[in-house]
């Protein structure tokens, strides 16, 4: 209920994209069309059937997320339980489905929960594997992993690290060490297909990753603590990273003292994910807390174990107290914060200042209108005047106008004054020289700018 509760507000920019894809016919989505979008087609695909069944309002596309999320949940308890018993198992699944980062990718209309759910069954998978030598323990890695890469690119990382470790933990089985390599050649072969489209990207001069910066070790440090504590800052800090070097030294030790396989498989995927992801960005730029995301899930389960396996009950109960009410807290923090941008309310905005021309930076802005104004009969139709920066992803999906900058400026004019919408580096190249009124809040996007010419006829509607 708390998901499904707290979701009706506006999409954020990355999930309108989410939903103008899953509009797309599926062959298209499993083509190489798809080399304009950095994340692989299969939440795309999925949406689409969803969108199918119960529309496309904010609440209805988010039923598919919080779904996964839930399953999600249940995967964390299977994993704990299987670990240490029912209540490792019940930590884990009370931590996460009271961490407020999961709630948070439980609501997106993006693929982070599904990537969340699969590595957590992965892992599961993997146990399995390591304790009994089962096959289904080895066929449920393998559909998890690949369900894990085909719904974000960045989970090659994961794969990559469970794969090399894993070789490792059955390093005295020759047999179990063929048939895991055996599994693993059939994901790759199965994933070749987007890792060349992912390959092809990377060649281009130009990516949609392109705004990432490389971010400093200390960067680094402050991200992962963001990903990996229960409180789901929005920027660590000094406290936030001895917490989080405290918490890798405790189960580190632990881990060690423990000699078990399986505990030695989360820990490596808990403290190599950051590090590998480090490394990889000093060439390819894809740090942030949600590329690292996914290795939190597996993280508060090896916490969930750590915890309740304390030999003093006081000392136990107190750690578990602090942790929920850890998450608690930051689940009350982050609630009023959900909403990243205001679409909705833009549009209603625009609306108001109706018949003024409306002009947009990109195609994937005017995208966002067309999905929140009331109705084509209101009037408001945003007309495109591409900024120097835009989205590859969106190139030909807008079927309305475009006008060069002159002819918008000719038009602003004619008119008096017009409205121009903006969205982080993405506004209308027609401001220059222009007096410009910001409508709505100071502090949210995206912006609503009146926008008038010095010597023109006045804004009138």
């Amino acid at each position: 209920m708390l998901r499904l509760g707290t979701a009706d507000h506006s999409l954020w920019y990355d999930e309108l994209a989410s939903v103008e894809f899953a509009r797309q016919p599926i062959h298209r989505l499993w083509s190489a069309w798809m080399v304009r979008e950095t994340n692989p087609p299969l939440f795309y695909s999925l949406l689409a059937g969803s969108m199918a069944l119960f529309g496309d309002s904010d609440i209805a596309l988010r039923l598919l997320p919080i779904a996964i999320g839930l399953t999600g949940i249940w995967a964390a308890f299977l994993l704990g339980r299987t670990l240490d018993g029912p209540r490792a198992a019940l930590l884990a699944a009370m931590l996460l489905a009271l961490s407020a980062q999961h709630v948070d990718f439980s609501q997106q209309v993006r693929a982070y929960g599904l990537a969340h759910t699969a590595v957590l069954f992965a892992c599961l998978g993997m146990v399995l594997y390591l304790r009994r030598r089962s096959t289904a323990g080895l066929v449920l890695y393998a559909a998890a992993t690949l369900t894990a890469l085909y719904a974000h690119t960045t989970l090659a990382l994961f794969a990559g690290l469970a794969a090399v470790t894993m070789l490792w933990l059955l390093r005295d089985d020759r047999r179990a060490q063929r048939d895991w390599l055996v599994a693993n050649a059939g994901v790759l072969a199965l994933w070749s297909w987007w890792a060349a489209i992912t390959l092809r990207q990377l060649a281009m001069p130009v990516t949609n990753i392109a705004w990432i910066a490389a971010p400093s070790f200390r960067e680094a440090i402050d991200m992962t603590a963001v990903a990996y504590l229960p409180m789901y800052l929005r920027a660590a800090g000094p406290v936030g990273t001895a917490q989080l070097l405290g918490l890798f030294a405790g189960l580190g030790a632990w881990v060690v003292r423990a000699r078990r396989p399986d505990l030695t498989l989360l820990a490596v995927l808990v403290a190599g994910a950051p590090l590998l992801l480090f490394a990889i960005t000093q060439r390819v730029p894809i740090f942030l807390p949600r590329t690292l995301s996914w290795a939190s899930s597996p993280a508060l389960v090896l916490l969930s174990v750590a915890v309740v396996q304390i030999r003093s009950r006081l000392v136990a109960a107190a750690t578990v107290a602090v942790l929920l009410a850890s998450s608690a807290i930051g689940l009350a923090a982050w609630l009023p914060d959900r909403e990243r941008d205001q679409w909705r309310q833009t549009a209603a905005a625009v609306e108001r200042l109706h018949p003024l021309p409306v002009f947009a930076g990109d195609d994937a802005v005017a995208l966002a209108m067309l999905k929140y104004r009331a109705s084509p009969a209101s009037g408001f139709t945003p007309i495109v005047v591409q900024a120097p920066w835009r989205e590859r992803w969106a190139a030909g999906l807008y079927s309305g106008p475009h006008l060069s900058p002159a002819a918008a400026r000719r038009l602003i004019r004619m008119r008096g004054c017009a409205v121009a919408i903006g969205w982080g580096p993405m506004y209308p190249p027609i401001l220059e020289g222009a007096a410009t009124q910001r409508i709505g809040p100071p502090d949210r996007q995206p912006e609503v700018l009146l926008v008038q010419f010095p010597g023109g006829r006045g804004c009138s509607r």
